[in-house]
């Protein structure tokens, strides 16, 4: 998941170009006699001021010239052949060559660098996978440059990575606040209120500053609502109807026109058995919102619920309009029409729904019943 991006970052790979040491040179003749024979990564702008002064003559290249090229090409695709010789090499030449590549990342990104400090981290996390300032800062800087990008595939990459990146810390450093403390706002951005709740509760009590925590308690408090809205509708979507609409109902004097909360309102109806609530929070809900195929779907089951067919006929067709290929409302069509004697009918919505969702368990049993319909002997 850490390697998402990777495919933005491998076209930056003309920055770098290779040379090999001479056979005679000092490095290899000292203690890296692997390195010969190995293309060695250097930054062009970094070649280019010794073309002119002594040509391209390896020897006047710098070991810290070669180290930043290791770290670019790590950085830029973590699959380059000689990685492993290059991880090899840093090692060997500075065991604390991780806190060099963080000091040097952490100086790029407060430079506003923020692409070559990602670049810094995420070769540092090829080095070491579970380095805390690898992760930390890896997902910072995804974050960071994702909301720049306008290509929204590539903000959605790089803002996922970051998740990820803040995810794992978690896992590795439960006890680690700033992990938590940033991953709350991506689940607010997803619309995950109460994990973003859940999560910010957790930095808190680890301990952040003052002003981190003034921060999210400001947001905690103007997402109270949106809380309270998920907490009700997963009850509901958990078969808890009557906790659920505890829950959601306060809520809609304050959001009189937010057809999803009328929309769990009406499910939530609809498994206590109240149709006619349920039935009328739908029809408000298509004033609102009127392509909304899932409303027309539930105003279907409650009307089958209750022996209307017809009505049920109507709206179930009206939400394949919308949606065709769902196989839902495919085989809910196909159980009106068994009750309606339409045998035929039914079989045709059931294949069809089948060939959507051969593994849909409703729909085999359907298959199963309308056998027993057409022969005439149900039990």
């Amino acid at each position: 998941m850490l390697h998402q991006i990777e495919k933005y970052l491998k076209e930056q790979v003309e920055r770098i170009v290779f040379i090999e040491l001479r056979e005679n040179a000092q490095l290899i003749k000292d203690r890296f006699e692997y390195l010969q024979g190995v293309p060695i990564p250097i930054l062009v702008k970094e070649l280019s001021q010794h073309i002119g002064q002594a040509g391209e003559n390896a020897e006047q290249i710098a070991i810290d010239e070669m180290i930043r090229g290791m770290i670019y090409i790590m950085g830029l695709d973590h699959q380059f052949k000689f990685i492993y010789i290059y991880q090899k090499f840093l090692y060997a030449y500075d065991p604390k060559i991780e806190d060099y590549i963080s000091y040097e990342g952490l100086k790029l990104a407060e430079r506003g660098d923020l692409n070559d400090a990602l670049i810094y981290f995420k070769a540092l996390l090829l080095l070491n996978k579970d380095n805390i300032n690898g992760l930390l800062n890896y997902g910072r800087c995804c974050q960071d440059l994702g909301v720049k990008f306008e290509d929204p595939k590539m903000q959605k990459d790089y803002i996922h990575t970051a998740i990820a990146a803040f995810e794992i810390l978690t896992e590795k450093y439960p006890d680690f606040a700033l992990a938590y403390y940033f991953l709350g706002f991506h689940y607010i951005n997803d619309k995950l209120f109460k994990k973003a709740q859940i999560t910010w509760e957790e930095a808190i009590q680890l301990g952040l500053d003052e002003e981190k925590e003034k921060e999210i308690l400001i947001q905690l408090a103007k997402l109270r609502d949106h809380i309270q809205y998920e907490e009700g509708y997963t009850l509901i979507l958990n078969n808890h109807p009557k906790e659920g609409l505890d829950k959601l109902l306060p809520l809609e004097e304050i959001f009189k026109d937010w057809w999803n909360l009328l929309f769990f309102i009406a499910l939530g109806y609809r498994q206590l058995g109240n149709f006619q609530e349920a039935v009328e929070y739908l029809e408000r809900i298509i004033k609102l919102n009127p392509s909304q195929p899932d409303t027309y779907n539930e105003l279907g089951i409650c009307y089958a619920s209750v022996g209307n067919y017809t009505k049920a006929e109507k709206y179930l067709k009206k939400a394949l309009q919308f949606q065709e290929d769902d196989s839902e409302i495919l085989c809910n069509l196909a159980m009106v029409y068994m009750e309606l004697g339409r045998y035929e009918l039914a079989e045709e919505y059931l294949k069809e729904s089948a060939s959507i969702n051969p593994d849909d368990e409703i729909t085999k049993q359907c298959m199963e019943q309308l056998k027993r319909l057409q022969t005439g002997h149900l039990f």
